[in-house]
């Protein structure tokens, strides 16, 4: 995916990751597999990492979504892609344990008369901290990938998940795509009446955003006003799900299952 230099790159970059049907769709590893399988593998890996608190052993098993990504024809660079900004935010939210866990200094400072000292103890927790969200991420969006979002739906529906929840999901993936394409008509139509030769992301066009972002506010929320209206009418009910039939496990589904959680449960008990 190249670097957003316009607005509109921008919008169509937003859009070629979110969008995760074609992945879905390629015969790798994690597509053969049966749905069941890999959401309790993917749970039993995320439970189990909740429970490793050394680093060197996240370290060890943060390779491993790559790795399942690689084996199912979807790039490391889209898998990582997808999932930078959640372990930025939340490296952003545990930057306070670098300097209030006490241990062995590691680097200290003085500003004025305010001394600040990053311990080793807090970087090892910052790390976990981080690493452990990274994979959590990472394992899902894997599930999501290489299922596809129509398919792990139907599972959740089949799973006995509440309607509500499932509907609120579909709908804000269908009209999350709707809203870029308005964003898009926006911009060409801003810059049909506002023309300038050099189309370049910079402080001028980020101000401008903010406009757009108004005007297609407005634009989408009287949409969703008459989507709602056409869908009442054509007998639209909250609790109307779809049910979708697991295909029958097999070998390999076992094999792979026993392969992970037995490893995984043993990291979290050591």
């Amino acid at each position: 995916m190249k670097i957003p230099k316009s607005l509109k790159d921008l919008a169509k970059s937003a859009e070629t990751i979110v969008y995760i049907e074609n992945l879905s769709n390629k015969k790798g590893l994690m597509q053969t597999l049966n749905p069941i399988t890999k959401l309790i593998t993917i749970a039993a890996m995320i439970t189990s990492t909740l429970f490793i608190t050394k680093l060197p052993y996240l370290l060890l098993i943060c390779p491993i979504p790559l790795a399942f990504a690689a084996a199912s024809q979807i790039t490391p660079k889209q898998l990582l892609i997808r999932t930078a900004l959640i372990p930025l935010f939340m490296a952003i939210i545990s930057l306070p344990l670098l300097f209030i866990t006490p241990g062995t200094p590691l680097w200290t400072t003085n500003i004025n008369t305010l001394n600040i000292t990053i311990t080793l103890q807090g970087a090892n927790q910052f790390l976990v901290f981080t690493l452990r969200i990274w994979f959590c991420a990472a394992t899902l969006n894997l599930l999501i990938l290489s299922t596809g979002f129509d398919k792990t739906l139907k599972l959740l529906s089949t799973l006995k998940v509440p309607p509500i929840i499932i509907h609120l999901f579909s709908l804000t993936y269908r009209y999350f795509f709707v809203s870029l394409h308005e964003a898009q008509s926006i911009l060409i139509a801003k810059e049909a009446r506002t023309y300038i030769n050099n189309h370049t992301l910079n402080l001028q066009t980020l101000k401008a955003f903010s406009t757009i972002l108004a005007t297609l506010f407005i634009r989408t929320y009287e949409r969703s006003e008459r989507v709602y209206l056409a869908m009442k009418a054509r007998g639209f009910e909250i609790n109307q799900t779809t049910k979708y039939e697991i295909p029958p496990l097999h070998t390999k589904d076992l094999l792979f299952t026993t392969s992970i959680i037995v490893p995984f449960t043993y990291l979290a008990l050591i």
